[in-house]
C-alpha cells in the first residue's frame, strides 16, 4: 500500500542520531526503524526478558507482519521528512466530525490477554491530545472504552520522534466478528508505528513521563498580552482530590497549553483542602500543583470556592454555625450555606487572607476568580447543574428556583421591609394585605403577591442580597489581594431565580478595581449576545476587566465566535477548557488561525442600545426565565443581525450611561420605575430616539400604571428627539428588526462608520462590528463562504467560520 504526499509534514526536520526514546524496547523497533530514511544508531539495545512478545499493529512502511489493518487507507497521506518516514491524517473541516484513524487486528492475539499497552511511535508536530480507542461491544455502532491510563500523549511540536503510551482493559469481544473496527485514534498525525504489549514495566511507564518536554515554545503570543487561561485536569473532586493525577495532567497538559498560548492555569481551590481542621491551614496540595505549574512556564489563575457545598471543610458543615439554603418551591435544604448568615463572613475573610498571604508574594497569581455561592462558586444561587456536588460529593437538592426558606432568610427580608416602609400598615397598603407585624412576613414564591410592589419588594430584596454578598466577596478579596486582579463570577441568562445582577455586580467589582467574568458563552453565537451583552456592557460603562468563559461545551465553529466576541468587546481575560480543546483538531486549527487577531482587539462603536427589561423580568417569568422562549431574547437577536448593540438596564440609565447613545430600542417588557421613565423623557427630549415594537399592545407605564410620558410620546411630544412604535405583526420577528434597520438608515444623527456598517450586503448569519478605530469586524459563522458586498461597489469572500477584517473609510 502506498500513500500521497499530505505536503504539511514536518516544518522541521526530525533530528538525526537523537537519543533513544526507550532503550530497553528499540531492538524490537530496530528492523523498522532501519527501513527509514536515516540513521537509528543508539537504538539498538537489549529487550527485557520477562515481557512477552511484542505484536507490530501497524507501520507507516508497510510490514507483511504487522497485526492491523487500516480501514481508511483513502484518508491517509504521507508525511516524510528527513529521518523518518511519517503518515497523516487529512484533516476534517466539519466542526462536529473529527478525522480518525480506524484499524481492524488480523489475528485474535488479545484473546489471552487482559490488558493492552499501545506504544504509538510518532513524529511530532504541531499540536493536540492523540487519543484511542478499543470498542465496549461488538456492535459495529455501539460504545468505546477510553485508556484506564495514559503517558506521553500531548503533541508539543517538538520536532522530534516520540512514543505515547496507553493502558487498556482488554474487552471481552468476538475480535473476528466481522464488520468491527477494533481500534480508533484521533488527534494524530506522524504516525510512524503502533505497538501493542499485554505489560510494560514500570520503569518504561516512568521514562515516558520523563520524556515529555517540561518548557515548550508557544506557537503564538500576542503584542499586546492579555490572560487567557484554561483547565489542564486538575482534580478538584474527591474526598481529597488526587494530587497525583493532578500532577500528571499538568505533566501533560500545561506544556500543551504554553504551546498554544495560554498564559495560565485555572483550577478550583476549595476551603475544606484549605483548612482541613479550624484555623490549621494546609498549602500542600496546592503547593505542589503550583510549583509543577510555574516549572512548566505559565502562571497560576485560581477560582476560591469557599463557600459551595462540596468545597465546605466536614468541621464546618457539622456545626451549628452552619445553615443551608433552602427552596420555597419544595422547602428542601441544599449544601450550599445560607448567603443570609452573617456568621460566614468571618470565615470568608479568614481563608481569603491565609490564601493571599501565601501566595500574592509569590508572583504565580496572573488573577483570581472569586467564588461567593452557587454550584460551582458563581456569584449567584444554586441552578439546576452539578447537582451532585453537594458536601464531600454527595447528591445535592438543586434546581432553578427561589432559594430564600431558610430562617435567617426570613429574619433578612422583615428588617429589609422595616427599613423600606416604617410602620407594617404603610407595608399593607402597598401589598393590598393586613399584617400584624414584619416578623410574621416570611419570603414567599414571588407569583402569589397580589400587588405588583410587593412581588418587586420580595425579588428586590432577594437580588440585592446576592449582590451585596458577592460586594463583601469583593471587598475581602481586595484586602487579602492587594496587587492581584480579581473577578466575580457572573453566570446564568438573566432569569430572576438565579439572584444575578450583572450591572450591580459590575459596578462593585469597579469599587476594587477587579473585573467580571462571564460564565454563559455558548457554541450559539447570537445567545451569546443575548446572555452576555448586558454584562459585557456594564463592564465597558464601567471600566472594568472583562472575562469570557463557555458554560460548558463549545465546538471548533464555537472557537470562531468566541473570538470574535473578545475582539469586538475587548476583553481582558479569555477562557476555555482544555477537554473542548486539546481534544479537536478543527478548534486547534481555528485557535492558531485566529489568536493573533486579538492583538487588534477595541472597544466598539455603539450608538444603539437596547433596553434590558429588568423590572419586567422581576414581574414575571416572560422576558428571560426560560432561555428558548418566544420574548426578549429572540428579538434583541434579530436587532443585533442588523447593528451591534450595547444593552442598558434601569441601573446603568440611572447612571447616566444613556447619554452615550443616540437610539433606544424596546423589544420586550411596558413595565419601569417612575424614575427611570423621567429619564428616558429628559433624554429623548435633548434629541434622542426610542424604538418599540408593537407587543405588548397598550402603552409603557410605570409599576403604578401611569402611562403620561408614553401617551405624549405618542402624540408627537419628544422636543429635540423622536418616539417610533412599529405597527405590523410581531411574526415573524424580522419584521421588526427591518422596521428598526430602516429607522437607523433614516437618522442622520449616527456616525458615518454606523451607516456605513448598515449598508453593507451580506447573508444571514453573517455578523458585523465597527471599532472604534473604524476597523470593521466580520464574522460568517455559516457552513459555507460569504459575499460581503460594500457600499463602494466592492465586494470581499470570507470562508466558512471565519473573522476577517477591513478598514472602514
Amino acid at each position: 500500500m502506498s500513500f500521497p504526499p499530505s505536503g504539511r509534514f514536518p516544518r522541521k526536520p526530525i533530528p538525526r542520531n537523537r537519543p533513544s526514546l526507550f532503550p530497553n524496547l528499540l531492538v524490537v523497533l530496530l528492523p523498522l526503524l532501519l527501513s527509514f530514511q536515516g540513521d537509528v544508531r543508539g537504538f539498538a539495545q537489549e529487550a527485557p526478558t520477562a515481557l512477552a512478545k511484542p505484536v507490530l499493529l501497524f507501520a507507516s512502511t508497510p510490514d507483511p507482519e504487522s497485526a492491523a489493518e487500516l480501514l481508511n487507507p483513502e484518508q491517509i497521506r504521507q508525511a516524510r521528512g528527513e529521518g523518518v518516514a511519517a503518515l497523516d491524517i487529512m484533516e476534517s473541516t466539519d466542526p462536529y466530525q473529527q478525522s480518525e484513524w480506524r484499524f481492524r487486528f488480523k489475528e485474535g492475539f488479545l484473546k489471552d490477554w487482559d490488558r493492552l499497552v499501545l506504544a504509538i511511535d510518532h513524529a511530532d508536530e504541531g499540536a493536540g491530545v492523540i487519543r484511542p480507542l478499543l470498542p465496549r461491544d461488538n456492535h459495529p455502532s455501539g460504545e468505546w472504552s477510553e485508556p484506564t491510563r495514559r503517558v506521553s500523549f500531548t503533541r508539543l511540536n517538538t520536532h522530534q520522534l516520540r512514543r505515547a503510551l496507553f493502558e487498556f482493559e482488554v474487552p471481552a469481544l468476538e475480535w473476528v466478528a466481522p464488520g468491527l473496527t477494533h481500534l480508533r485514534i484521533s488527534g494524530l498525525q506522524g504516525l510512524v508505528s503502533i505497538w501493542a504489549y499485554p505489560q510494560l514495566p514500570e520503569a518504561e511507564w516512568k521514562e515516558a513521563e520523563d520524556s515529555v518536554p517540561i518548557q515548550v515554545e508557544p506557537l503564538v503570543r500576542l503584542e499586546r498580552p492579555m490572560e487567557i487561561t484554561c483547565t489542564v485536569g486538575i482534580e478538584d473532586i474527591g474526598n481529597p482530590p488526587s494530587l497525583a493525577n493532578s500532577l500528571a495532567n499538568v505533566r501533560e497538559y500545561v506544556p500543551l497549553a504554553r504551546l498554544l498560548g495560554f498564559t495560565s492555569v485555572e483550577c478550583f481551590v476549595r476551603w475544606d483542602m484549605l483548612e482541613p481542621r479550624e484555623r490549621e491551614f494546609d498549602f500542600s496540595h496546592y503547593d505542589q500543583i503550583v510549583e509543577a505549574i510555574r516549572a512548566r512556564g505559565l502562571r497560576w489563575f485560581p477560582n476560591l470556592v469557599i463557600t459551595s457545598g462540596y468545597s465546605l471543610p466536614s468541621w464546618y458543615y457539622e456545626s451549628a454555625e452552619n445553615t443551608g439554603l433552602v427552596c420555597l418551591e419544595h422547602g428542601q435544604a441544599n449544601d450550599v450555606p445560607s448567603i443570609w448568615n452573617t456568621a460566614n463572613r468571618r470565615h470568608v475573610s479568614r481563608v481569603l487572607e491565609a490564601f493571599g498571604k501565601r501566595y500574592e508574594g509569590k508572583g504565580i497569581l496572573e488573577a483570581v476568580r472569586l467564588g461567593p455561592s452557587g454550584n460551582f462558586g458563581e456569584a449567584q444561587f444554586p441552578a439546576g447543574a452539578g447537582s451532585v456536588l453537594g458536601y464531600q460529593g454527595r447528591k445535592m437538592h438543586a434546581h432553578i428556583g427561589w432559594w430564600a426558606g431558610d430562617p435567617l432568610a426570613r429574619e433578612s427580608f422583615g428588617r429589609f421591609l422595616a427599613r423600606r416602609y416604617g410602620s407594617i400598615e404603610r407595608l399593607g397598603e402597598a401589598w393590598g394585605e393586613p399584617f400584624a407585624s414584619f416578623e410574621e412576613i416570611a419570603p414567599r414564591l414571588p407569583e402569589t403577591y397580589r400587588t405588583k410592589r410587593a412581588r418587586l419588594d420580595m425579588t428586590a430584596w432577594y437580588t440585592d442580597s446576592m449582590s451585596e454578598w458577592c460586594a463583601f466577596w469583593a471587598e475581602e478579596a481586595r484586602k487579602a489581594l492587594p496587587n492581584t486582579r480579581i473577578y466575580q463570577s457572573s453566570g446564568g441568562w438573566g432569569f430572576r431565580e438565579s439572584g444575578t445582577d450583572f450591572s450591580s455586580q459590575a459596578e462593585s467589582m469597579k469599587k476594587v478595581s477587579g473585573g467580571i467574568r462571564l460564565t454563559n458563552e455558548t457554541d450559539s453565537f447570537e445567545q451569546n449576545i443575548y446572555a452576555t451583552r448586558l454584562a459585557a456592557t456594564a463592564a465597558r460603562l464601567y471600566d472594568i476587566a472583562l472575562g469570557s468563559e463557555p458554560a460548558g461545551y463549545h465546538s471548533a465553529r464555537g472557537t470562531v465566535a468566541r473570538f470574535y466576541n473578545a475582539i469586538t468587546a475587548n476583553v481582558d481575560n479569555l477562557y476555555t477548557r482544555h477537554g473542548v480543546l486539546f481534544s479537536d483538531p478543527l478548534s486547534i486549527r481555528n485557535w492558531l488561525r485566529d489568536y493573533p487577531l486579538l492583538d487588534l482587539r477595541a472597544d466598539p462603536l455603539v450608538e444603539v442600545a437596547i433596553y434590558y427589561p429588568e423590572t419586567s423580568n422581576q414581574l414575571d417569568d416572560s422576558g428571560f426565565r426560560h432561555l428558548y422562549a418566544w420574548g426578549f431574547n429572540a428579538r434583541a437577536a434579530e436587532i443585533r443581525r442588523r447593528v451591534d448593540i450595547d444593552f442598558l438596564d434601569e441601573r446603568l440609565i440611572r447612571a447616566g450611561f444613556l447619554d452615550r447613545y443616540k437610539v433606544l430600542v424596546f423589544c420586550w417588557g411596558n413595565i419601569l420605575e417612575a424614575d427611570v421613565l423621567e429619564t428616558l423623557n429628559r433624554w429623548i427630549h435633548a434629541g434622542g430616539t426610542v424604538i418599540c415594537p408593537s407587543y405588548p399592545r397598550g402603552a409603557y407605564e410605570t409599576v403604578d400604571g401611569e402611562a403620561t410620558f408614553f401617551r405624549s410620546w405618542a402624540r408627537g411630544d419628544t422636543g429635540s428627539g423622536a418616539f417610533y412604535r412599529f405597527k405590523g405583526d410581531m411574526e415573524p420577528i424580522s419584521l421588526y428588526g427591518d422596521f428598526v434597520k430602516q429607522v437607523l438608515l433614516d437618522d442622520p444623527r449616527l456616525s458615518r462608520w454606523t451607516q456605513t456598517a448598515l449598508r453593507i450586503g451580506h447573508p444571514e448569519r453573517v455578523h458585523l462590528s465597527v471599532l472604534e478605530n473604524g476597523r470593521l469586524v466580520m464574522l460568517n459563522y455559516r457552513d459555507q463562504e460569504a459575499q460581503i458586498e460594500f457600499p463602494w461597489n466592492e465586494s470581499e469572500t470570507l470562508p466558512a467560520y471565519s473573522i476577517q477584517m477591513k478598514q472602514l473609510r
